[in-house]
């Protein structure tokens, strides 16, 4: 009896110590679990964009899945590689729940912080960039057509500048179709060229010249005045296209060829007589030549070939190289006398004025503007006293107001010759000379004829 009771409570004392050390293990274990799950807890991502912190999140898996579809949308919008400019950097720390970010408020503070870069051909034109389109194949195919409006029957086609398709990342805002490409490369940009001053240009003139203002001129030019010497090296602005086509096109035509005049000295006429012995005649030619266009405007042409298809005929006139008689007209005149116009010719006091008035002393020369035969010396009413000389070729000149007469009717008189004195006979204010030119019995502008 007593070996069944020891047994029993062995049995019991063992059983109550396994109990007894399996439920320490649970509460270690328990304890332990709490303490990681609490530590775990704790831990969160700081997110930072360039350095920048954008927010902190335990969600990290779904920002991440974010940045990936921005990406996706862009590449999706752009239709070609893009990259992230910025560096995001996600950094495991340990934080209190209270300062987590929301995951929205991340979303958004991403959006403003993130960009992208796309791969895109870019044209660069004399190493500077101009457009940029998706792909090789579509930047091509903006430069072929840009030629293809100019080429037509061209023998070669090229551009004028240095242009090259390159690939490079850039803001996707960028890029552009071939249509949109195709303006740019047409789109006048300004360039700032030198001019050189030639002789009687003015600020005026220059401007005119290349469509400009005048003000615009003086900005390129601070202290330049209006007092521009030949010589002189300005700035001025152009308007040019992005790219220049240039088109070689051959082409053949007919050119006539000028004759040559030759003249022959023929001592039976005097030296102002000149008779046309033999009448010029034009040749033919056929040439063959490239014509060089820029943009379609051509601006040279280089001759290959030219076969003369008709010599020309040199017109000979015969010239006279016997002197002139003095009274015999040369063609011009000269002052009749020196003094001052005091009147024009044209309307004056509701009627014409037929010459002009020159005014000088009582008494002054007066000399014939060209040889001549005197056809009238005496009175008219309102010239007073005048002297009227046929020069033999269509054209008569009138002296009036004279006070006295030196030559008479039927005179022979030489360019230069003293024919009558300064007066104020007839209807006149003061001593002056009316000197008149009629040709072919109308009265003409005396100032147009006189030292020419």
């Amino acid at each position: 009896m007593g070996n069944v009771g020891d047994k029993s409570y062995k049995f019991f004392l063992g059983l109550l110590k396994t109990y007894k050390n399996n439920l320490i293990a649970f509460a270690v274990a328990l304890s332990i679990g709490l303490s990681f799950i609490v530590y775990e807890e704790g831990f969160a991502y700081k997110i930072t964009v360039d350095g920048e912190i954008v927010g902190i999140t335990k969600n990290i898996d779904e920002v991440k899945s974010f940045i990936e579809e921005l990406h996706k949308k862009e590449r999706k919008k752009t239709g070609t590689d893009i990259v992230l400019n910025q560096e995001i950097k996600f950094e495991r720390v340990r934080v209190a729940n209270k300062k987590l970010t929301d995951v929205h408020k991340i979303y958004d503070n991403l959006k403003n912080a993130m960009s992208f870069s796309c791969k895109a051909a870019a044209i660069i034109v004399d190493n500077k960039f101009v457009t940029a389109l998706k792909n090789q194949e579509e930047a091509e195919k903006a430069l072929e057509l840009l030629k293809g409006k100019y080429a037509k029957s061209s023998k070669r086609v090229y551009f004028k500048e240095d242009v090259k398709i390159e690939e490079k990342y850039i803001p996707p805002k960028y890029l552009t179709n071939v249509e949109e490409a195709l303006k740019i490369l047409e789109q006048p940009v300004k360039k700032v060229v030198t001019y050189t001053v030639k002789e009687n240009d003015s600020l005026w003139s220059i401007a005119r010249d290349h469509d400009m203002y005048i003000e615009d001129i003086l900005k390129l030019n601070p202290g330049l005045t209006e007092n521009l010497k030949p010589g002189q090296v300005i700035y001025l602005s152009s308007a040019e296209p992005h790219v220049t086509v240039v088109t070689e096109r051959q082409v053949g035509y007919k050119e006539e060829i000028p004759f040559d005049t030759k003249l022959a000295k023929d001592e039976s006429l005097y030296t102002n007589q000149s008779k046309v012995l033999v009448e010029g005649k034009k040749g033919l030619k056929e040439v063959t030549a490239v014509v060089i266009s820029y943009n379609g405007i051509e601006v040279s042409k280089k001759i290959k070939s030219e076969n003369v298809l008709e010599k020309p005929v040199n017109k000979i006139v015969a010239v006279g190289s016997k002197r002139l008689p003095l009274t015999v007209a040369t063609g011009s005149f000269s002052y009749p006398l020196r003094g001052t116009i005091t009147s024009r010719f044209g309307q004056r006091w509701g009627r014409l004025h037929t010459g002009v008035d020159i005014a000088a002393p009582q008494g002054s020369p007066i000399y014939v503007a060209d040889g001549g035969t005197v056809i009238f010396s005496g009175w008219e009413s309102g010239y007073g006293y005048v002297v009227k000389i046929d020069h033999k070729n269509g054209y008569v000149t009138y002296y009036g107001h004279a006070s006295k007469l030196l030559v008479k009717k039927g005179d022979k008189v030489a360019k230069g010759q003293k024919i009558a004195l300064v007066g104020s006979t007839g209807h006149a204010t003061g001593p002056h000379l009316h000197f008149e030119v009629r040709k072919n019995g109308v009265p003409v502008n005396p100032l147009t004829y006189l030292n020419k």
